[in-house]
């Protein structure tokens, strides 16, 4: 979760800097991140990111059981894969 991991707050950061160019179009998929967590993060950067992600990314997924909601769309195993598969690079934090 970006809201309490340094690394995945930095993820974000960096991929909300590189969707700004307009050249790369970032996917991102959490593991257990919801929308609700997501767009109640008191962090003001945190929530800077994810607005610039919404706008410039490829997607906004997770894997977290339940409703994703807002700006996150569900995915699976399989639905993983395939976005790994599509990727021409991939970067795990």
């Amino acid at each position: 979760m970006p809201t309490s991991d340094r690394r995945a707050k930095e993820a974000l950061r960096i991929a909300a800097g590189i969707g700004v160019w307009g050249k790369v179009r970032p996917v991102i998929c959490f593991a257990r991140a919801t929308a609700q967590a997501l767009g109640q993060a008191e962090d003001a950067e945190l929530r800077r990111y994810i607005h610039l992600l919404s706008e410039t990314s490829g997607g906004l997924f997770t894997q977290a059981p339940g409703e994703p909601g807002g700006l996150l769309r569900h995915t699976d195993e399989a639905g993983l894969a395939k976005l790994i598969d599509d990727a021409d690079t991939v970067l795990r934090f």
